[in-house]
């Protein structure tokens, strides 16, 4: 373990950024945690934006829990806090991008981007290139990817899809021909790796879809594929000692139930540490399998799959009545999008069925087809309420396929400053429900 007592310190560090989603950013980046790992190293795994399914991944290869880093929801003290005092503590971090290098919050803005991170933290990058059919072309985007940038301290190419060793050597010709940039490896099409996937994404890391076996495999592909030695002296970073956030911590420590189970998985580590450092004492229930909620003042339900265990949610008869109860007591209850979904009356699946829920809220939700809201959100409380402040500005992220039906009249919203309706909360009593995934980091 690293010491942080100095104020400079070296460590190394590198962000896997793509031309594009889709192109093996996830791949690479597991790959080279596993490596990394199966050599001795202390990895420590990031993602950049507001994500909850590669982190998990990133944990069970890393063997901790990995960060979110996003630019746009995360003021910059505690964006650099949040990754220094992770990084100073490993041997190597690995970052994972989101989307293309440059995608973000807007087209004609860096705001959100990879890109935006790596300058931000100055990270060195390796580009990931979907190079299945191409030769001479890969150079052209690999060399756009530069000049757009040319802050950016992009340290060599992975090339993904390679159809055989001669193509790689034509592409590594052509790209550093014209761009005199290292190709540090390629990896071949069906390399017999492949995560499965759902509406939301990937499947979650503890869904045992990275068995000791499969990981294994994939460090040895990257290990004889990628040059991993020209990474690590590539890849060296100097970092100033961390100065922790001050936070006002609750009057008197409070207990906080935290829904946390195959239902309800999406939590940023983050949030987390910011309740603890309030001085909440977090602790953790399952709606799935425990018979009532656990001796708390008050109860966090994250997001994540209830659709996909609704007959196991409605079955617990006994939890959803200890939450109703709770509820309609005035006991604090803060639900974001799979949260908000279990407070409702009921959930439809996609394939029909209706199962029944806690019943605090007079709407139920149903899953449909596609896509329902995408995008960051800013926020303003209409009242103190938790750990929120009225009319102090908060940011957040949606992204669902479920759709809200009201039986009654609809609440009005708690959250303002949501022209595009992304932001949808209503609060009841002292249980409040919402689609908008907050990073506490405002707060």
């Amino acid at each position: 373990m690293k010491s942080m007592s100095e104020k400079n310190m070296k460590t190394k560090a590198v962000l896997i950024a793509g031309s594009n989603s889709g192109c093996g950013k996830t791949t690479v980046a597991l790959g080279l945690m596993a490596a990394f790992r199966k050599i001795g190293l202390n990895v420590q795994g990031f993602k950049v934006g507001p994500d909850y399914i590669d982190p998990s991944l990133h944990r069970i290869i890393t063997g901790k829990p990995s960060i979110n880093l996003d630019t746009w929801m995360m003021p910059d003290s505690f964006l650099r806090y949040s990754f220094t005092s992770r990084a100073s503590q490993a041997d190597i971090s690995i970052i994972e991008g989101v989307m293309g290098i440059y995608d973000g919050k807007k087209p004609d803005s860096g705001e959100g981007s990879t890109a935006e991170l790596a300058e931000k933290l100055g990270i060195p990058v390796i580009l990931v290139i979907n190079a299945a059919s191409m030769a001479r072309t890969a150079a052209a985007i690999v060399k756009g990817l530069i000049d757009f940038n040319p802050k950016l301290n992009i340290i060599g190419v992975v090339l993904n899809n390679i159809g055989s060793d001669n193509h790689l050597s034509l592409l590594k010709k052509s790209i550093q021909t014209y761009c005199g940039l290292p190709v540090l490896g390629g990896i071949k099409k069906n390399t017999d790796f492949n995560i499965p996937s759902r509406h939301l994404g990937l499947f979650m890391g503890d869904e045992g879809v990275l068995p000791p076996k499969t990981i294994s495999h994939l460090a040895e592909t990257i290990r004889t594929n990628i040059d991993l030695d020209k990474i690590l002296s590539f890849s060296k970073i100097s970092l100033r000692e961390p100065s922790q956030p001050l936070l006002n911590p609750v009057q008197t420590q409070k207990r906080l139930g935290i829904a946390r189970d195959q239902a309800f998985c999406f939590y940023y580590e983050d949030n987390l540490e910011i309740l603890k450092q309030l001085g909440y004492e977090l602790v953790e229930f399952s709606p799935v399998s425990d018979a009532k909620l656990p001796d708390a003042e008050a109860f966090y339900f994250g997001g994540g799959y209830p659709e996909l265990h609704a007959e196991s949610l409605s079955n617990n008869t006994s939890m959803r009545e200890s939450v109703r109860k709770r509820s309609h007591e005035g006991g604090v209850i803060y639900a974001e999008c799979g949260g908000l979904m279990y407070l409702g009356q009921s959930i439809t699946t996609i394939d029909g069925k209706e199962y029944a829920m806690s019943g605090c809220m007079n709407y139920r939700t149903q899953m449909l087809p596609s896509l329902q809201s995408l995008g960051y959100v800013e926020i303003y409380p209409e009242e103190d309420y938790f750990i929120l402040k009225r009319g102090k500005k908060m940011r957040g992220h949606v992204f669902h396929y479920s759709d809200i039906i009201f039986d009654a009249i609809k609440p009005l919203s708690f959250y303002s400053g949501n022209p595009e309706g992304k932001g949808i909360s209503y609060k009841v009593r002292n249980t409040l429900a919402s689609y908008v995934h907050l990073h506490f980091s405002l707060f």
